[in-house]
């Protein structure tokens, strides 16, 4: 599968598919003799890899960035690549990581990713693995992380009348939308749990009702005019869609 996901100007990207990078580290190991003849006597080994961010929210306009960083014990072995491999639902690629410094015996690499909108179907979103190989005189190879990737959200709020008399009935409209990453736009998700938050002119928003969208992502909701105070739409987000929070609208109760 061709790359979705574009590495950063000096990174070159490996052709090795995931699946077959893990079975050619362990077909590849070197034999002891390789190792004597290197200098290798203890296989290098792989301290630990982080990725940043661990959630990556992807709109329908601007690229966002990952950065990939792992960390090896060399041990004296010869270390000729690190690659880190990627795979989400159904992708699956493999990008070179580039040495950044040593420090007693531990040797960083890193690379720099951008997932651009319209680079990957909506399917996409949700959990993604990790998979480090080191190639050079011994071939070490372990799990990385796991993080996500996800369809950005956008929420609105307005609340009438304004204003309104105690007692009478304040109607809170909205929208819930998600990016759809195949069209570049945003569009509602039907039938979406969203929480509607009030708070006072001092105090802090807590829920007060759920709300279901409608087929094209609007909301309506019916609440008592009590006292003065501000609504707002809450997304709390899901395994494949971000939490979005729309703009409060304060309502005046006389």
């Amino acid at each position: 599968m061709s790359s979705m996901i574009e590495p950063g100007a000096t990174r070159r990207r490996s052709a090795v598919a995931l699946a077959v990078l893990a079975a050619a580290a362990g077909a590849l190991a070197p034999t002891p003799a390789a190792e004597a003849v290197s200098g290798c006597l203890i296989p290098a080994t792989i301290v630990g890899t982080t990725i940043t961010p661990t959630r990556v929210v992807v709109g329908v306009a601007e690229p966002k960035g990952i950065t990939i960083t792992t960390k090896v014990r060399t041990n004296g072995c010869r270390i000729d690549r690190v690659e880190a491999g990627l795979y989400g639902p159904d992708f699956v690629d493999s990008y070179d990581l580039a040495p950044t410094g040593s420090s007693n015996g531990v040797t960083t690499y890193e690379t720099g990713l951008r997932i651009s909108p319209g680079s990957l179907p909506n399917s996409e979103a949700g959990r993604w693995q990790s998979f480090i190989s080191v190639w050079g005189a011994t071939t070490p190879n372990a799990p990385g992380p796991d993080f996500s990737v996800v369809r950005a959200s956008r929420l609105t709020t307005d609340a009438s009348p304004e204003p309104v008399r105690k007692g009478k009935t304040i109607t809170v409209r909205g929208s819930v939308r998600r990016a759809d990453w195949q069209t570049l736009h945003y569009a509602g998700p039907g039938k979406q749990k969203v929480e509607l938050q009030w708070r006072s002119p001092k105090g802090t928003y807590h829920r007060v009702a759920t709300v279901t969208s409608a087929r094209d992502g609007s909301l309506k909701a019916k609440i008592t005019a009590k006292r003065d105070g501000c609504f707002r739409f809450v997304l709390t987000g899901s395994a494949s869609t971000a939490r979005g929070t729309s703009k409060g609208d304060c309502v005046d109760v006389r």
